[in-house]
């Protein structure tokens, strides 16, 4: 699959898909062009105890999947642990050189490989406030990883994603409500309080009294509907409004 005709199609109709199957079956198309065959779009958490708030689509064997299931091997995926280390992806063959594999972890992959699962690409997926994820694509060969692969597949993960959101959580995804608007002295003000920093010192930094800083967070939680700083701290995170930069 290129860069073009194809992939614009795969978004659209990405865009439009009603159901798992649909997803699955565009997937397994994009697949089939990327000379990747076999594909899991997941998240990563205990599958078994999430049930329906997870997502899992994937044409891997059944038999591969039974024994995923069984083992518990999502646990402790070698591929999972590797993508926490990237943004845009990587090859199977290099998830030794990101994590040092535990002796679990070796036998999955070779496990894996019995299964027709020899070498492929994963693509970490993630949104603040949800289950991080990935979307992998693979088959029985070598893969040669160009930037061009990981940029088709990367995009085909982006759209997969949202679109098995939406599906996969209809109701939440609909009535999730609007993330509120917090001024850039709001957003400073709460960051600096994800890293501990007491009003006196936050007004030290800012150049504020202690009072407009106490303000600043009373406006902040009344926007958000709630009444304690540490819940602030944690829907701010998750909606996006804050990070790791904003809290240094």
């Amino acid at each position: 699959m290129q860069i073009g005709p194809e992939l614009s199609l795969f978004i659209s109709r990405s865009t439009q898909a009603q159901s798992e199957a649909e997803i699955s079956t565009l997937l397994a198309e994009a697949g089939f062009l990327l000379g990747l065959p076999k594909f899991a779009l997941v998240s990563h958490v205990d599958l078994l105890a999430e049930g329906s708030q997870a997502i899992a689509i994937s044409n891997y064997p059944g038999d591969w999947i039974d024994r995923i299931l069984k083992e518990r091997y999502y646990l402790d995926d070698p591929l999972h642990a590797a993508s926490t280390r990237v943004r845009m992806g990587l090859a199977w063959h290099d998830a030794s050189k990101l994590v040092q594999l535990t002796a679990r972890q070796t036998a999955i992959l070779a496990e894996a490989q019995t299964f027709g699962l020899f070498d492929g690409v994963t693509i970490p997926v993630h949104s603040p406030g949800e289950f991080r994820g990935t979307c992998s694509f693979g088959g029985s060969e070598p893969v040669l990883v160009t930037p061009h692969l990981l940029a088709v597949v990367h995009l085909i993960a982006v759209f997969a994603f949202q679109a098995a959101r939406r599906v996969i959580h209809r109701g939440a995804y609909l009535s999730r409500p609007q993330v509120p608007l917090l001024s850039p002295r709001h957003v400073k003000c709460v960051g600096m309080a994800a890293i501990g920093l007491g009003d006196k010192q936050i007004g030290h930094r800012l150049e504020l009294a202690q009072d407009t800083v106490h303000k600043y967070f009373q406006e902040a939680m009344g926007r958000y509907g709630i009444n304690k700083r540490s819940v602030l701290i944690l829907r701010a995170m998750f909606d996006g409004q804050i990070c790791y930069h904003n809290a240094a």
